[in-house]
């Protein structure tokens, strides 16, 4: 994840695993989920980058079959795009 953006565009922070308990298993809402952090160089950007780059990282991680594999196999529901602590945007 640290190669998706060049070094002066977004900086990979890492990722968090968030796990909801209070959710039962048997419910239709995501329980288990990845973010994926990272934190974009200079003022918050327009929209439009803004969307262009939750779009960058949720290809890449995609585009990894193996990874998405994995998750899937270790119960994750959904994996999540952060670029502060106030936002997510969700890849699948």
């Amino acid at each position: 994840m640290s190669q998706v953006f060049p070094m002066d565009h977004a900086t990979y922070i890492g990722f968090e695993s968030v796990e909801r308990e209070d959710i039962p298993v048997s419910a239709a809402v995501e329980r288990k989920y990845l973010i994926v952090d990272f934190r974009l160089a200079g003022a918050q950007p327009a929209t439009e980058q803004l969307q262009a780059s939750v779009h960058k990282v949720c290809m890449a991680l995609l585009k990894d079959r193996e990874l998405i594999r994995s998750l899937s196999d270790s119960g994750y529901d959904m994996v999540s795009v952060a670029f502060d602590r106030r936002s997510q945007f969700d890849c699948l």
